[in-house]
């Protein structure tokens, strides 16, 4: 008996280190740790960004409208330019587009260092800067996404999605904690001069990255960019599932972003008499959109074994709503102080759902789409940015009229009825299945870098990534079938 006793945990150890190696395994691929490094040090500066730009709005106006006009700003460049960003995207090295590009997001906030530190910002400094910088990201964004399926074996491209926006939201717990913190000791100009430093590592830490293998289109003239263009939207028109896939992702920022954009207003006006220390609330609550952010990505690692991707993607929403409208409503029954902790246990929960739809929904979507689309496909998903003022806007004028809790609450639930007619119509989302790709020998980068070096053919560098012509149809050719089927029944 003792022996048996002594025998289980051993026997145990080995499938926990095989969980953890699968929930990290894409970190075991040099090009994509650098791009993870990368990721993660520019997302952190731009939570940093988020938390400083609504503290300075709500300062300089003590009003909630102006959240989301500042908001507005930074989004509405992505409703018209990103499309135009994923023809160049697609046309591009994809590498040298993010260092470029990325480099101008840093020039951006070191003016705004200066104006701050100098004592001459002013409400529409804010508005031109996040206008800038939702330029500039209209062109970062699809490439960030676009590219990580040319630095991962196929089989890992779900993991390395999911790591991806674990990075994300990682950089959401430590971001506007710090941001927070920091607040009163070195100031909001002090602030902006450390997210300049990050945005710089963001930028070295793409160096390393191959040079070959991060264009999706070659060779094509100049007057035919808007056929390009077109021909971007007509693809996705004719996928009824792309169709629905980037619809919804293009709805439910409408629904998610509101909630963080609005929590300057909570952290003042409802939760401000908790702590003394300026900021601290605001870095708590934001902190916890990122815990939970951050616990969903790791969720998601695991889940690319079930092959019911439809359901899961509408459980991750609803539960979404169903939470955030439960942080927004405890200050209207509760003490303050229970109030608070319950909410933030509700931003956690509820970003824990976002994720698992988020990530789910990227997943599908670049795996089925074909290279020389990516980017094009990928800046129509970052419309979902555009978005975002339609619901920011509507709720943040509601927190003035009525206060914050009673806008979030009719907001999510909204947001629950919207999940529940989306699925409730469509027969494709609710049994929508795809499972894990076929593995692959090395990513379509290393194998570029060898067909480009003389070393291997490129007959031999599609065998190797999986994109042989029996393998092109990769995005897991078996559950296609049943997916297929299902859009059929529909």
């Amino acid at each position: 008996m003792a022996g048996e006793t002594a025998a289980a945990p051993a026997e145990e150890r080995p499938a926990q280190a095989s969980s953890f190696r699968r929930t990290f395994e894409s970190l075991g691929e040099r090009d994509y740790v650098w791009y993870f490094a990368g990721n993660t040090a520019f997302f952190l500066a731009m939570q940093m960004n988020v938390v400083i730009r609504g503290y300075l709005a709500f300062e300089l106006t003590d009003s909630a409208t102006a959240l989301g006009l500042v908001s507005f700003g930074f989004a509405i460049p992505m409703m018209f330019i990103a499309p135009i960003a994923g023809v160049i995207g697609d046309r591009v090295n994809k590498r040298n587009l993010l260092m470029i590009a990325q480099s101008g997001t840093g020039v951006v906030n070191l003016g705004m260092a200066i104006l701050v530190l100098t004592g001459v910002v002013a409400f529409w400094h804010l508005m031109v800067a996040a206008v800038l910088t939702g330029i500039i990201m209209s062109l970062v964004m699809p490439a960030r996404q676009a590219i990580i399926p040319a630095l991962v074996p196929q089989h890992l491209l779900m993991n390395a999605i999911s790591l991806q926006m674990g990075g994300m939201n990682l950089s959401r717990i430590i971001g506007p904690a710090i941001a927070g913190l920091m607040i009163a000791p070195i100031g909001a100009g002090g602030v902006y001069a450390v997210t300049v430093v990050l945005f710089a590592i963001g930028v070295v830490s793409l160096a390393p990255l191959p040079r070959h293998g991060m264009v999706s289109k070659e060779g094509k003239e100049p007057t035919a960019f808007f056929a390009d263009l077109s021909e971007g939207f007509a693809y996705i028109a004719r996928d009824p599932l792309f169709r629905l896939l980037i619809g919804s992702a293009l709805l439910m920022p409408l629904f998610m972003f509101p909630v963080q954009q609005i929590l300057p207003v909570f952290s003042e006006d409802v939760f401000g008499s908790i702590f003394a220390g300026d900021g601290l609330a605001l870095g708590i609550l934001m902190g916890s959109t990122g815990v939970g952010g951050l616990v969903g990505a790791i969720v998601a690692t695991n889940l690319s074994e079930i092959p019911k991707k439809g359901p899961l993607m509408g459980f991750g929403a609803l539960f979404m709503g169903i939470c955030f409208a439960l942080f927004a409503s405890t200050s209207l029954w509760l003490p303050i102080v229970a109030a608070f902790w319950i909410g933030v246990a509700m931003l956690v929960l509820g970003n824990i759902g976002a994720m698992i739809f988020q990530v789910t929904n990227n997943t599908i979507i670049q795996a089925r789409v074909p290279d020389e689309y990516r980017g094009r496909v990928m800046s129509v998903l970052m419309m979902s940015f555009g978005t975002m003022p339609l619901g920011v806007i509507p709720v943040t004028m509601a927190a003035d009229e009525w206060g914050a809790p009673i806008a979030i609450v009719v907001s999510q639930i909204a947001a629950i009825a919207v999940v529940i007619l989306m699925f409730g119509l469509s027969a494709q989302l609710r049994r929508l299945e795809f499972g894990n790709l076929e593995k692959a020998e090395m990513s379509p980068a290393q194998a570029a870098v060898l067909v480009a070096e003389g070393k291997i053919s490129q007959e031999e560098a599609d065998r190797l990534t999986g994109r042989t012509p029996g393998a092109a149809v990769a995005a897991g050719t078996a559950d296609r079938g049943a997916q297929d089927r299902g859009q059929a029944a529909g």
